[in-house]
């Protein structure tokens, strides 16, 4: 599913995730390439902290890309943004920056862990 995603559905949504919440496009560079890269993601925001479900894993390239550069850029409802701090958390670190329905989704869900962003 990842590859399908990466080949068909993330170019796809990248052509209007940045104008839709709660989805949002992550403008991250390549750690090993130092390429410029566009991610669809669902992006959270809660104040000054974003956070970023992770579908797949902790292992995808675009967090450990943010995480390396020590943060990126996020483009939402036609705005593009800097964030900075990235880090991988799981549920009980995200949850304070999830609304109610949220945190009940997430937990249903069960998501192996998160990104916090900090804008």
């Amino acid at each position: 599913m990842r590859h399908v995603n990466r080949v068909f559905t993330n170019p796809l949504l990248g052509t209007m995730a940045w104008l839709v919440p709660p989805f949002a496009v992550l403008h991250h560079v390549g750690r090993k390439s130092g390429r410029q890269y566009r991610t669809p993601v669902v992006a959270i925001a809660n104040g000054r902290t974003i956070v970023v479900p992770m579908t797949y894993g902790r292992d995808v390239d675009w967090a450990r890309n943010l995480v390396a550069a020590g943060g990126g850029e996020i483009e939402r409802m036609g705005r593009r943004t800097e964030v900075r701090n990235p880090r991988i958390v799981g549920l009980g670190q995200a949850e304070p920056h999830l609304g109610a329905a949220g945190r009940a989704f997430f937990r249903v869900m069960s998501f192996p862990g998160f990104v916090l962003l900090d804008t």
